[in-house]
């Protein structure tokens, strides 16, 4: 220890290295300004482990160079305390700033400084250990300064390459650098595990280490053959261990990734690469979703360029989390004209977005094939991800511009002159920031024209393109956006949808995304996932989702007095947002039915009908509404429609309701769209057609019922029905209306 404390004081006895260790402490430190780094976790490691990458190789080389002039007595001795020594010269502010961050996170906010600290010791201390290691390893080798400085920027430049190569050239999104650390992907995935891969990975950065060290005891003189073995056993673990890479979860290749997923399906512009277990239907089915896809953003841009893109096509987030990084984020990459998904369902509900990436790359600049400036290294998102969405178009309950006006009128809308800057997509939440980057590109579509659209793709000048600077665009859209017309449905439901802020936003995200997670699998343990809430919703007392989530638990354990007094309080905190308080009162509604209190449930259901949240939440009280005046068995089967998660049981349970009232068309609704998720269309079409029927159906009921039966005929093949039903959806909203014409194209291009 002593000779440690020695090396550390005549280093820094210089006035230069002392200035410098200051100024390394001081942006250490400086990470503290942000408040997503004052909790210890992934984000204040990996910053530590970035500052250490590019500041601490010269402090490194410092304590290498000194050892250089010493008299070598016993160099492997030597080489490891020069490590040593720069090692602690590096981790005291590493170690100073997590103190700090410990503290602040225990004095002024709720969150707990230990969740997720185990990122440190595997993020922070390999780095120290391999710059220390590599900038010893220069000190002693090289006598100048331009050399000093060349070499470190080589041991930069090899780690960069080594880190970037797989992500340029192959499928994965993750990075794993052996100086910085890691990044999991793209950081909209708010449950952020230790992932074994990275135990794995630092692993190897500590053998690179080792062979840097042993490399600059060979440098001072060390000839002896337990050198040489160290060194030869160290750089040949390493290189195992990198080429085990693919199968220990930190590098992945075209071809590992295939052999993993095991199916490959190709079709005329499309080439699915897919899980080996999917059926041969459900292979043919999403492989045409693509290609209608396809066709769809290829008129978007006036023709696709040659050649297929690939689809990487995943069983589950997990999966694609272990094998290339990112869960529940889909990613494409425009330069391979590759995308990469989970299984979602069909229609698949981001496929076009994604595919509008990869067919754009050819509108971008090169080397990416995105809006990027700077010979194409600095990327513009706010254009990339805008103008996927326009070419998207997404259609549900809104529109793009009705969401943009909804948002504007909620005071939730983002300033695109933010927005849109180079660098400025990050400042407002994902679901607002795409939404509104999406809407303002496609009204620049709809009332420019898409060749200026398509000639904006290239670097993101507005002014060049449109002769005008973006913050006037931006103004005159946002006095278009005043004349849209809203119902206050429309208003309500984007305060539903978009009330979340962003990650960074909201106080201990990480903590509660992986609280809520683990509450939700404990369905058998009751009272853990009690106190698993509990702390979610002391940690976000704003949220409404934890109260209702341990309101679920406390019924589901029969503590419905409990369950009822929570729910009274939530509805009274809220009732100023229609939509929080919907949430409450259908909930509350559910209790007095259970209790037999009719009254009270309908007073609830009728008034939450009256507020118009959204139309989902329309068409559930209607029926809770029809089953308080049913009796014997439609009434039960419309109760446990809801109750039950046995389908087997709510299914007999509706065809007995059938039985007993063929007629009701609240009955044929419920059925159909049951025998609609099984995939059995013809019985599903009949039930529906029923309720179809019925002039007294409500609004919210008779749009749901026609989307059901518009997709429950074409999974049929009877696309004459499609077409008659389209006529019908057509005069009902835009909205509703462009969803239908959806199907009608895809029978028109007849996909399976």
């Amino acid at each position: 220890m002593n000779e440690l404390a020695l090396r550390v004081r005549a280093v820094m006895a210089n006035r230069l290295w002392r200035a410098a260790w200051v100024a390394y402490t001081l942006a250490q430190l400086g990470l503290l300004v942000f408040p997503v780094s004052r909790i210890p976790g992934y984000e204040l490691s990996t910053g530590l482990g970035l500052i250490t990458a590019v500041l601490g190789g010269a402090f490194g080389i410092a304590f290498g160079r000194q050892e250089s002039m010493r008299a070598i007595s016993a160099p492997r001795s030597q080489a490891l305390l020069a490590v040593g020594a720069a090692a602690v010269t590096l981790l005291a502010p590493a170690l100073v700033t997590l103190m700090l961050a410990t503290l602040l996170t225990l004095t002024t906010t709720p969150c707990s400084p230990f969740d997720a600290m185990a990122f440190f010791p595997v993020v922070v201390l390999p780095s120290v250990v391999i710059v220390a290691s590599f900038g010893v390893w220069i000190g002693v080798a090289l006598r100048r300064w331009w050399a000093f400085t060349l070499a470190w920027l080589g041991v930069v430049l090899a780690s960069a390459a080594h880190t970037g190569w797989p992500i340029v050239f192959g499928p994965q999104i993750s990075a794993w650098n052996h100086l910085a650390g890691f990044l999991p992907g793209p950081l909209y995935d708010e449950e952020l595990h230790l992932p074994a891969a990275l135990v794995w990975f630092r692993l190897g950065s500590l053998l690179l280490a080792a062979v840097a060290c042993l490399g600059a005891a060979r440098r001072l003189g060390d000839r002896t053959p337990v050198t040489r073995l160290g060194l030869a056993a160290s750089a040949l673990l390493f290189l195992t261990l990198d080429l085990l890479g693919p199968s220990l979860g930190f590098r992945m290749s075209d071809a590992a990734l295939l052999a993993r997923l095991g199916g490959r399906t190709e079709g005329p512009n499309v080439i699915l690469n897919h899980p080996r277990g999917l059926t041969p239907k459900e292979v043919a089915r999403a492989l045409g979703d693509l290609e209608f896809r396809f066709a769809q953003i290829s008129a978007f841009v006036g023709g696709a360029p040659p050649g297929k893109v690939t689809v990487w096509w995943y069983r589950s987030a997990e999966d694609k989390k272990a094998l290339v990084g990112a869960a529940n984020t889909q990613f494409a990459k425009p330069w391979r004209r590759e995308i990469h998904v989970n299984e979602s369902g069909f229609p698949h509900p981001v496929v076009k977005h994604e595919l509008a990436h990869a067919l754009l790359a050819p509108l971008g600049s090169p080397p990416f094939g995105v809006t990027a400036r700077v010979f194409g290294l600095a990327p513009h998102v706010g254009v990339i991800e805008g103008m996927a969405v326009a070419a998207d178009n997404p259609v549900d309950e809104l529109t793009l511009q009705d969401w943009a006006a909804a948002m504007k009128k909620q005071a939730m809308l983002p300033d695109v002159r933010t927005l849109l800057a180079p660098q400025g997509f990050y400042s407002a939440p994902a679901s607002r920031a795409y939404t509104t980057a999406g809407a303002f590109l496609r009204w620049l579509q709809e009332t420019r024209g898409a060749p200026k659209l398509k000639d904006l793709y290239r670097d993101g000048d507005f002014e060049r393109v449109y002769g005008a600077a973006l913050p006037e665009l931006v103004t005159e859209w946002e006095r278009f956006l005043d004349g849209v017309p809203l119902e206050p449905a429309a208003v309500n439901q984007a305060f539903a949808r978009f009330r979340r802020g962003s990650l960074f936003d909201r106080p201990c995200a990480r903590e509660v995304a992986k609280l809520a997670s683990a509450a939700n699998e404990l369905w058998d343990d009751g009272p853990h996932a009690l106190e698993l809430l509990s702390r979610c919703e002391a940690l976000q007392p704003e949220e409404p989702a934890h109260v209702l989530a341990r309101v679920s638990t406390l019924r589901r354990l029969g503590q419905d007095d409990e369950a009822k007094a929570m729910l009274e309080k939530l509805a009274e905190r809220v009732k100023d947002s229609p939509s929080s308080w919907a949430d409450a009162a259908l909930a509350l509604a559910e209790l007095a039915i259970a209790r037999g209190d009719d009254a009270g449930a309908r007073a609830l259901l009728e008034r939450i009908v009256a507020l118009q949240v959204s139309p989902s939440m329309d068409r559930t009280a209607r029926v809770k509404l029809h089953s308080l005046d049913a009796t014997g068995a439609v009434r039960t089967a419309l109760v446990r429609f809801f109750s039950s998660d046995r389908d087997a049981v709510v299914v007999h349970s509706l065809d007995l309701a059938r039985a007993e009232a063929p007629a009701d068309s609240y009955v044929a609704y419920l059925l159909g769209r049951r025998l609609h998720q099984r995939e059995a269309f013809p019985e599903a079409l009949a039930a529906l057609e029923v309720a179809h029927a019925d002039p007294a159906l409500p609004e919210s009921l008779r749009r749901e019922t026609v989307r059901l039966m518009i997709e429950a005929a074409f999974g049929a093949g009877d696309c004459a029905r499609v077409k008659a039903l389209a006529l019908d959806a057509a005069g009902m909203s835009g909205p509703f209306g462009a969803r239908a014409a959806d199907w009608v194209e895809r029978c028109a291009r007849r996909s399976p």
